[in-house]
């Protein structure tokens, strides 16, 4: 009976990292209708001291009513540097193109683990075409590491539909 269990929560984890999850929430100031897509990533970064062990990344695309349509990238542990004079450089690669440089930009909230990828509507464009992402950024005292997502299939970005 345990196999079970330990297979189920296995598979359960397989797909986090696999597929893009989708979800509507309402957003309660608005009343309206909020939309996000996540995919954790199939490799954990290896970072020094304080930030080690599993250390995964997160891409999401969302479209609040607030504030419109969005991209994030999110490490679990670190922090991703931002200059306020040369903003954040993030090199991505879709599948097997060529790198494609995007900037980013600090959340409101001033966290250092999480970034907005300008450009949105163009990383929406190559993600709903690609079943592999690389995506390297620079994180504080350790380079600038690569973080990859594969999915089964690419990003399918229809909020409302």
């Amino acid at each position: 009976m345990k196999f079970y269990f330990a297979l189920a929560a296995l598979l359960a984890c397989a797909t986090v990292q696999a597929d893009w999850e989708h979800l509507t929430r309402t957003d309660q100031m608005t009343s309206k209708a909020a939309y996000f897509a996540g995919i954790k990533s199939s490799n954990s970064l290896s970072l020094a001291f304080p930030y080690g062990g599993a250390n995964y990344g997160q891409l999401t695309v969302r479209k609040r009513p607030s504030d419109g349509t969005s991209v994030t990238l999110e490490v679990a542990k670190g922090q991703i540097l931002c200059s306020s004079y040369n903003g954040c450089p993030i090199n991505v690669r879709f599948d097997d193109g060529p790198i494609i440089k995007f900037s980013g930009t600090e959340p409101a909230d001033n966290s250092s683990d999480t970034v907005f990828l300008n450009n949105e509507r163009r990383f929406i464009e190559l993600a709903s075409k690609a079943k592999r992402i690389l995506v390297q950024v620079n994180i504080y005292q350790n380079g600038a590491p690569i973080l990859e997502f594969n999915t089964s299939k690419p990003l399918e970005w229809k909020p409302g539909k």
